[in-house]
């Protein structure tokens, strides 16, 4: 009986260690992590081959080479779903450059910002309605397609849009429809997706000059990985990483074939962003 109780307390006592095993651990040991993405091209898509790529996984398979992680496995998702697929554990981290914002700070946390970037519509070839920002759709009360969960969203609220202006679609693909369509006047994306995205489609344009200050803030997103809130350790251990990687010339070159460059570089911490910085 003694021996019986004394196996059992050893086996409570090894499932409190596997349970207290934390996230960074378990990709340590596995050797593999599992990420969310929402192919949004250059930042996060899967090439013609299937294979995951793009600023955000290029700049994490560096970093977790250096955590001792060598495979990095995308799970494809919308948008909208990325931070709730995260929570529910369907994937341990967001590598979709996902722009850090103090709503999402509420909800998961991040690792500091890999880049920096504005925002450009896209509209019919042509701009038959003459939008290049947000002021002009709201002057001209045109309907603009935004991407469900995107920043994008809550800065044309701030510029004046109200929401019977705001088409919510699912994906990129459904907003680019949606303005070739005409159910939208435009459609509300980063600056780099909207320059890929008008690249290759003859019936649409990037409109520019796109400008977005509010109450004298100049806006510009900045990026990162996105974690659970537990994962303080795993999110900490890739800090340290990019401290030390990110602006050097092996980071620049790593990130020239999608687009990016120095004037890329971000300028603020991810505690800034959270705070409204």
């Amino acid at each position: 009986m003694a021996l019986l109780i004394l196996l059992g307390a050893g086996s409570l006592l090894s499932a409190g260690f596997a349970q207290a095993e934390s996230t960074l651990e378990r990709i340590r040991m596995e050797g593999s992590i599992r990420v969310g993405f929402a192919n949004e091209a250059p930042y996060a898509y899967a090439d013609s081959t299937g294979e995951l790529t793009g600023e955000s996984p290029t700049v994490f398979r560096h970093v977790m080479k250096q955590l001792g992680v060598n495979k990095v496995e995308g799970v494809l998702t919308e948008w909208g779903a990325l931070i709730p697929g995260l929570k529910a554990g369907r994937f341990d981290a967001i590598v979709a450059s996902m722009y850090i914002t103090p709503r999402r700070c509420k909800q998961i946390v991040f690792a500091d910002p890999t880049y920096g970037i504005g925002e450009a519509l896209i509209v019919k070839a042509g701009n038959p309605d003459g939008l290049r920002d947000y002021a002009d759709a709201v002057r001209k009360k045109r309907k603009i397609a935004f991407v469900a969960g995107t920043a994008e969203i809550q800065h044309g609220r701030m510029a004046g849009m109200t929401r019977k202006q705001q088409l919510i679609v699912p994906d990129f693909a459904a907003a680019i429809a949606a303005v070739k369509a005409g159910r939208a006047s435009a459609a509300a994306l980063t600056s780099l997706t909207a320059g890929e995205l008008a690249a290759k489609d003859e019936g649409i344009e990037r409109a520019e000059p796109f400008t977005f200050t509010h109450k004298g803030k100049r806006y510009r997103g900045e990026g990162s990985f996105g974690f659970r809130p537990e994962d303080t350790e795993l999110r900490d251990a890739v800090n340290a990483e990019l401290k030390k990687f990110i602006g050097t010339d092996e980071h620049l070159a790593m990130i020239a074939p999608f687009g990016f460059d120095k004037s890329n570089l971000p300028e603020k911490t991810a505690a800034q962003h959270c705070a409204g910085k």
